[in-house]
């Protein structure tokens, strides 16, 4: 008995040699298929990002042209850039459609959801299936085009015909069209299928245990659902940051800018660089554009940092 126990005693001690002698091989491998599936992604990043980023850098520290040679200028695009009057209007054009953009598709987008949840099931697939319609983006742009019409639109019938109000220039007033060319994508909003998908993957119990200490429904919002949620609102701000600081196709195809600059953006303003051929112009733009969404960025990852409790 005693032999057989030393014998097995003696296995066991060489079993956990080889684990360990193994444990290096095995790492080293998982390090070198680690690489092996980042490389492509490394690869493309540097080709898609990195690369015309600092292209685009030392070119507007040139004079750009499309044919002759470039001349290093220095500063110079910059300067120009900056004291342009029509550029300042668009930061502010911008800077106001990404503040009404990220209003409509990221703050109420929350409320919506967490209400949605509070509905009986059926009628919130009904609200879901309203709510999350898959449409085009450029196919939705002209069909909202065409709701917003002055003379034959639907939002012009109901607005005099059902309410009495007085005739509306959606697009072409200079208050409003910022919120009109915002407002589609409130109703387009996929963060708001994200909030849903997150806010059923929170354990009841949680919800339980605060009733159960007299927590309100507002109470277990702000206690419960927002900070498990805090990861995902941190991902969807940046990217809803990052989406209305470089908006062009709807305002370029549903006002083109108009009425009297009201509603062109930074990327529209770059574009019009491009068509006169001022390509050091437009990259010192991008540049000043660039800075402005990364400063955002981390201001706004630094003021909804992850809770390491929830």
């Amino acid at each position: 008995m005693s032999n057989y126990a030393s014998n097995l005693s003696v296995e066991s001690v060489q079993e956990v040699v080889e684990e360990e002698s193994a444990a290096p091989k095995l790492r080293r491998r998982n390090r070198i298929e680690t690489w092996l599936f980042l490389v492509p992604a490394l690869v493309l990043q540097l080709a898609w990002g990195t690369y015309p980023l600092i292209v685009s850098f030392i070119l507007s520290l040139t004079d750009a042209q499309p044919i002759l040679p470039s001349k290093f200028t220095g500063l110079q695009s910059y300067w120009r850039v900056w004291n342009d009057p029509l550029v300042a209007k668009a930061f502010q054009v911008t800077l106001w459609y990404a503040v009404i953009s990220i209003a409509l598709t990221f703050l109420i987008p929350i409320i919506i959801s967490i209400l949605l949840l509070e509905m009986p099931p059926r009628v919130m697939r009904w609200m879901m299936l309203l709510w999350f319609l898959p449409l085009s983006s450029i196919g939705s742009t002209v069909l909202w085009k065409y709701l917003y019409d002055a003379n034959s639109g639907l939002f012009e019938y109901i607005a005099t015909a059902l309410l009495h109000l007085p005739r509306q220039q959606f697009l072409g007033n200079s208050g409003q069209v910022l919120f009109w060319l915002a407002f589609p994508w409130f109703l387009l909003s996929s963060p708001g299928l994200i909030y849903l998908a997150s806010l059923q993957s929170i354990p009841q119990s949680y919800y339980e245990a605060a009733e159960v200490e007299g927590a309100s429904f507002i109470r277990k919002i702000w206690t419960v659902t927002l900070p498990r949620l805090r990861p995902i609102i941190s991902v969807l701000l940046t990217f809803s940051i990052i989406n209305s600081l470089q908006e062009f196709a709807w305002p370029r195809i549903m006002t083109n800018g108009e009425p009297a600059g009201a509603s062109r953006t930074v990327v529209m303003y770059l574009y019009q660089y491009l068509l006169d051929q001022r390509f050091a112009d437009a990259t010192a733009l991008a540049v000043f554009l660039f800075l402005l969404i990364m400063a955002l960025v981390i201001l706004s990852r630094f003021l909804i940092k992850e809770d390491p409790d929830a």
